[in-house]
């Protein structure tokens, strides 16, 4: 329905007009993110209908977590930006395809938040795997869109998604205060061993 509107609108509009084709561009890329907050909330509502989530044979955790990571980026990042992903190989039983899509839906959340470096890592010891998704960027407004987790607008859908698909995994999602002004801004998801 949205890509119709869009067509008949750019039949309307003056085709040489360089202020009409950045109106259609803009109109564009918000119908993308409408489509996409559909989907999230969609899939959101599938995963709590599904009364067992069922785990596959333990996986490469840190490698599922990589390419999810490196795909979001690679589809979401500004120019400037980089990615690191950090973390030594370890195994665990998760569904693949809703953990993978949470580490993207959380990728490309803070792609639009740092500045100059989102960093990814996985840790683990004899009880919990942890998964930190961290921004080098401390706004107030970063701040704010982590700790309101309703499923409002397509960054609190990504949040909720991820939080939920955790929860499933019976993890938790974690808001660390900030110490000090340097410190990053991060999400963490922790997965009991």
């Amino acid at each position: 329905m949205l890509d119709g509107a869009l067509k008949e609108l750019s039949r309307e509009l003056p085709k040489d007009s360089p202020d009409a084709a950045k109106l259609l561009q803009m109109m564009g890329r918000s119908s993308q993110r409408v489509l996409l907050l559909g989907d999230r909330l969609s899939s959101l509502a599938k995963l709590m209908d599904d009364s067992d989530l069922e785990l596959g044979e333990p996986l490469e955790l840190t490698a599922l977590v990589k390419e999810a990571a490196s795909r979001a980026f690679t589809a979401h990042a500004r120019r400037n930006l980089q990615l690191r992903v950090e973390g030594a190989p370890v195994s665990l039983a998760v569904h693949a395809q809703s953990f993978a899509a949470a580490i993207s839906e959380l990728t490309a959340l803070f792609c639009s938040f740092s500045q100059a470096e989102l960093l990814v890592s996985v840790t683990s010891d004899a009880r919990a795997v942890r998964i930190e998704v961290a921004s080098d960027n401390t706004g107030e407004s970063v701040r704010r869109a982590l700790r309101e987790r309703s499923a409002a607008t397509q960054a609190n859908a990504g949040i909720a998604f991820a939080e939920a698909v955790v929860m499933r995994h019976r993890g938790t999602l974690e808001l660390p205060e900030l110490e000090n002004e340097r410190a990053k801004t991060a999400v963490i998801l922790v997965l009991p061993r």
